[in-house]
């Protein structure tokens, strides 16, 4: 039996004892490392022994039967596309590597990069919108600047955007309330293939089949839900909320711009007022410096007291330059805020401020009821409560039932073809027919594993939680009302007394100044008195300032700013 496999093997046209199952040859270039193909391999001619030296066969002659033999012919194809679809998806699915995106360790930098110090992204700048800018040597009143920041703050149109994305959702829910109509065209194609079909009778030899199909269909479907007891009415009254609660906060966003712009024009007149002091003060200095070295040089003043006139006018170039610094950062918050450059140079006008009130308003309790029913973040908690308070009834809403009615109308075209190779006429078909119904129905939830309680059960949670921060905010507000009350009484005190050391100072400068020139008192004693004059200057821009910042900031607090 081995002598004839072998020799099966190597002469597969050999017939003179057919073997009791039928061979599959593979090919003998599978089996030993030769050359060339085994009947015309010469080392085997007249060699007796060839057996004993042929390398042992990697692989060994398959018996198949002629059921396998055709079973195999059939799906080895089929088998082969299987096999290499499945090693792409399995490639398909390995996991990326991901880790060589981060640093390697705490202290490393990351990936491309030799440091800490990041390389310019041209991509920051690309998208940045022209700012406009301010015209030289114009002067800007409060209101023109609160306007030129309305207009061109970024952060207006940030809440701009989310109103319309809030008026969306609005729209959202009630398209709910209307039926849904989509078209569909689906098409198709399948092909079957079948080899060494044989008859079970016997009439017929072996042959190949196949067989084609194709389907396409063109349908119109309309979905409508009629009743959901209460489910689209909760979802609009929580969209709703929430639209009023994005108004709100954009009008609140205005508010605090226009709090903002108003803090820091006051701001910088306010830098600008003290600069201007320091340069009389420097002016001032340079004056009893001269008037030093003229007694110096009339041996009427020590060296001492020059040198200490010298140390005025130093101290006094030092203030100046403080205050100079502070007029520029507050002239970049102020450009800042109303969109234009940082580097621009903002002219406003000194004279340009509200009236100082005369007083803060009276009945607190009274004033803190109507101001706190006004405010953008306490009508926004309250509204964002409500919303959470109906998306609890939208879970509830989920326990009942839903009606829906659904109709569909199309049309669908069949063309198929069955062909064999041992019959020479084949079989097709071909057929259209339109197709249609309407339905109604009815979804009855059951049980969803206690998804639904748990559901409520965080909405309730979390309309909880929002009633909870909007009272929170509500408490906050008040404490807010009463601290910019307070500081407008303390303002408006501070602001009389720095009148009264103001023109108490000036009396005694000039009383100082006139007994100098005559010799009577020192460069010292002098410099005490205009340091006295100069603080209580600066005491009463700092305290008119307090007043206007003060009475901004309780505007703002109760929800009443509106402009400058």
């Amino acid at each position: 039996m081995r002598r004839r496999l072998w020799r099966n093997c190597l002469r597969p046209s050999h017939q003179t004892r057919p073997p009791p199952m039928a061979v599959k040859w593979r090919g003998c270039a599978n089996l030993w490392p030769a050359r060339g193909d085994w009947p015309g391999w010469p080392s085997l001619s007249g060699n007796r022994g060839w057996r004993r030296n042929l390398p042992r066969p990697r692989l060994s002659c398959t018996f198949i039967s002629d059921r396998a033999t055709r079973r195999r012919a059939i799906m080895s194809k089929p088998h082969n596309a299987l096999l290499a679809c499945g090693l792409v998806m399995l490639t398909a699915c390995a996991p990326p590597d991901t880790a060589s995106l981060a640093p390697a360790s705490p202290d490393a930098p990351p990936p491309g990069q030799s440091g800490f110090l990041l390389a310019p992204d041209s991509r920051v700048m690309a998208d940045a919108a022209p700012r406009p800018s301010a015209q030289p040597g114009q002067t800007y009143a409060l209101a023109t600047l609160i306007d030129m920041a309305q207009r061109n703050n970024p952060e207006t149109r940030a809440a701009w955007e989310r109103t319309r994305q809030a008026a969306a959702a609005v729209g959202l829910v009630e398209a709910s309330y209307l039926p849904q109509i989509s078209a569909q065209i689906l098409t198709g194609w399948q092909r079957a293939e079948g080899a060494g079909i044989e008859d079970g009778l016997g009439l017929l030899p072996q042959g190949n089949v196949t067989g084609d199909i194709g389907v396409t269909t063109a349908s119109v479907s309309v979905r409508w839900l009629l009743f959901d007891f209460g489910r689209r009415d909760a979802a609009r009254a929580g969209a709703e909320e929430l639209s009023f609660a994005a108004n709100v906060a954009f009008t609140g966003v205005h508010q605090l711009l226009i709090h903002n712009v108003t803090q820091a024009y006051y701001d910088l007149q306010a830098a600008q007022a003290r600069e201007g002091i320091q340069r009389a003060r420097l002016s001032a200095a340079h004056e009893i410096a001269a008037m030093a070295q003229a007694r110096r040089a009339q041996e009427l003043a020590t060296v001492t007291e020059e040198a200490q006139a010298g140390q005025l006018v130093s101290q006094a170039r030092f203030d100046l330059t403080r205050a100079e610094a502070e007029t520029a950062a507050a002239n970049v918050r102020l450009a800042t805020l109303t969109g234009l450059s940082p580097a621009t140079r903002i002219g406003i006008n000194p004279g340009d401020t509200l009236a100082l009130p005369a007083r803060p308003p009276a009945e607190l309790d009274r004033f803190l009821a109507d101001t706190l029913s006004r405010r953008p973040d306490l009508q926004a908690a309250f509204a964002r409560a409500r919303a959470s308070e109906a998306n609890v009834a939208l879970v509830e809403a989920s326990f009942r039932p839903q009606i829906v009615a659904s109709a569909a109308l199309g049309h669908r075209w069949t063309s198929g073809q069955l062909s064999d190779d041992r019959v020479p006429v084949g079989l097709d078909h071909a057929s259209d027919r339109d197709f249609g119904g309407v339905f109604v129905g009815v979804n009855i939830p059951i049980w969803d594993g206690n998804a639904r309680a748990m559901r409520l059960e965080a909405a309730q949670a979390d309309h909880n939680a929002a009633l909870a921060q909007a009272e929170y905010l509500r408490s906050s507000a008040e404490g807010e009302i009463i601290a910019a009350y307070e500081a407008l009484k303390a303002a408006l005190a501070a602001n009389q007394a720095a009148g009264d050391l103001v023109r108490t100072s000036r009396v005694t400068y000039d009383a100082a100044r006139s007994m100098a020139d005559q010799g009577l008192l020192t460069v010292r004693e002098v410099d005490t008195a205009l340091r006295l004059l100069y603080d209580a200057q600066i005491a009463e821009v700092e305290a008119r300032h307090a007043i206007r910042s003060s009475a901004a900031m309780l505007a703002f607090a109760s929800g009443q700013i509106a402009g400058g």
